[in-house]
């Protein structure tokens, strides 16, 4: 192997680590309680359907939830529409930067972490 090829490995090496790292704590923080919010909960039903894990549960899930933040923020329709929009977005955008072949591991973490999340509202075994 010569020195490009030892260079390349490298930081392919570097750049796994470094997206453990990042795919960790994200995880870590939404299960220490990161705040939900309408943004967030449309970002993670936006990342349900790019990833194939959206099911009538996991819509019923995301509606419940969307309706309880809603309410217990008092958003004014525009607000709330706002706020919806943004999760949209940023889930769009973070599909369009995965590149080719690289959602498979934000569907394999977030994907399928939101997925569970919203069935379990379905099902009554989490609070909205």
């Amino acid at each position: 192997m010569g020195p490009e090829v030892q260079q390349l490995e490298a930081r392919s090496q570097h750049l796994v680590l470094t997206i453990a790292c990042c795919l960790l704590l994200s995880v870590t923080s939404t299960a220490l309680g990161e705040k939900r919010n309408l943004t967030r909960v449309v970002y993670e039903f936006a990342v349900t359907s790019y990833c194939g894990t959206l099911d009538p549960e996991v819509e019923a899930g995301f509606r419940a939830e969307l309706a309880a933040l809603t309410e217990r923020g008092g958003f004014d329709e525009e607000a709330a529409r706002g706020l919806r929009i943004r999760g949209w977005v940023a889930a769009d955008r973070e599909w369009s930067n995965r590149g080719l072949g690289g959602f498979r591991a934000w569907c394999q973490s977030e994907g399928i972490a939101a997925a569970s999340h919203f069935q379990a509202i379905a099902r009554g075994s989490r609070q909205p």
